[in-house]
């Protein structure tokens, strides 16, 4: 039912917005050494493709990895594949597969298939916000066992320019668990970037993740990360 509603207003596309590829890439690496040995890594990348005016592919991948002495105490990693059809300028449908990794969160791969749709609430020179709600199927292999879940997903996602070098980014995500209830997810992050020339602009970030089950003995429900990140846009 729903994929025919999709295709029946898809007559009402929008016009067609130029096509080509978007990038944004951003890394951030800290050492110390003397009394205290640490190090970290964090890479990140954001790509899309677009086609035919009303057609968008995008990748996505990210990388940390943290080390005090001669200990890791995080490793996580993910990479994404997603395809939206625009339908209006408002509108838009989309299928996704991710697969990532947290092994200091109990997960040794988690594979995401992602369905629904997104709508644009507000789009200008200073705010941009929207919102997705959508299905998740989810195959995991946790440290003990493996699981296979469905989930509902509700995303939302602003921006606001203060000026032409300044701006914040506020996204919240919820995950509540169709096959286990208890097992509900709750990911957000704020962010703060500041441009240091037209292609390149320095970016803190705290990301906090919630999961109300925990994978295994001995975790915590909740992850925080803060990073400093040089990112680049072209």
């Amino acid at each position: 039912m729903a994929i025919a509603a999709f295709a029946s207003i898809s007559v009402y596309a929008a016009d067609p917005t130029p096509d080509g590829w978007k990038n944004e890439s951003q890394a951030g690496i800290v050492v110390t050494s003397g009394n205290t040995e640490t190090s970290s890594l964090s890479f990140g990348e954001a790509a899309s493709y677009q086609f035919g005016g009303t057609n968008v592919l995008k990748i996505n991948a990210a990388y940390l990895y943290q080390k005090n002495g001669n200990v890791v105490s995080g490793k996580s990693w993910s990479l994404g594949l997603r395809y939206e059809r625009i339908i209006s300028d408002q509108f838009s449908i989309f299928l996704g597969q991710s697969v990532e990794g947290n092994q200091f969160s109990g997960v040794n791969q988690r594979y995401n298939t992602d369905l629904g749709g997104k709508y644009t609430f507000v789009k200008d020179d200073e705010l941009t916000w929207f919102g997705e709600l959508g299905y998740r199927y989810t195959y995991q292999n946790l440290t003990l066992l493996t699981q296979k879940l469905h989930y509902a997903r509700l995303y939302t996602e602003a921006e606001k320019k203060f000026s032409p070098t300044v701006s914040a980014k506020y996204w919240v995500e919820y995950l509540p668990n169709f096959t286990n209830t208890d097992d509900w997810q709750l990911n957000t992050e704020l962010s703060l970037s500041a441009a240091i020339s037209s292609i390149f602009s320095v970016k803190s970030a705290y990301l906090l993740r919630y999961d109300n089950v925990l994978n295994s003995v001995g975790l915590v429900h909740t992850d925080k990360t803060f990073t400093t990140s040089l990112v680049a846009k072209f």
